[in-house]
């Protein structure tokens, strides 16, 4: 494990940190990678050890953070990096956990219909129900593109279809700016 400080006085505990020219590569302990600018780095240390008070995967997210505990549950639940899901949850619904899209996605993590059928989800306005389902789901494209988290956020996006055909994030620009969006708010929260 390793502790990366962010020039914005925010943390994050991370499996590896490699550094590639002026970008710095930080693999997730829940698995996936993210690459940040390394002038936002101020520093890391290696061989990080979380005190024991840090085994609650809630224990990063601001105290009130809507929906902190079940993020927290399902997380741990899933091997997922609770600041990720918070992160996708801030961009799909703002939090609300009676959003509705035009394409007819539901719930806090915007789950479809066809979603909610195979994740077991009866209730997409239930939070508990749709952050299992929507973590679930979330872990399952995370290790179907093999930890790209640029690729598994796409696919929850656009659809794993149109992923696998394009062999990479579509080119999609609501699809692009959703993974960047995602991507930046990640590492703030």
């Amino acid at each position: 494990m390793e502790l990366v400080v962010f020039q914005s006085d925010r943390s994050l505990v991370v499996e590896r940190y490699a550094q590639e020219g002026d970008e710095v590569l930080l693999t997730l302990p829940g698995g996936g990678q993210i690459g940040v600018p390394l002038r936002t780095v101020r520093n890391h240390y290696p061989g990080y050890v979380p005190p024991p008070g840090l085994t609650d995967p809630a224990q990063g997210l601001p105290k009130d953070l809507p929906y902190r505990e079940i993020i927290g549950k399902y997380c741990q639940k899933y091997n997922m990096d609770c600041k990720l899901v918070a992160a996708l949850i801030k961009v799909e619904s703002n939090f609300n956990a009676s959003a509705v899209s035009p394409k007819g996605a539901q719930g806090l993590m915007q789950l479809m219909p066809e979603t909610q059928r195979e994740e077991g989800v009866t209730n997409p306005f239930d939070p508990e129900q749709n952050i299992q389902g929507g973590v679930h789901y979330l872990r399952h494209l995370l290790d179907a593109f093999q930890g790209d988290l640029e690729l598994t956020l796409a696919a929850y996006n656009a659809g794993i279809g149109r992923v696998q055909a394009n062999q990479a994030v579509p080119p999609i620009p609501e699809t692009q700016l959703y993974v960047s969006r995602i991507l930046a708010l990640y590492p703030t929260l």
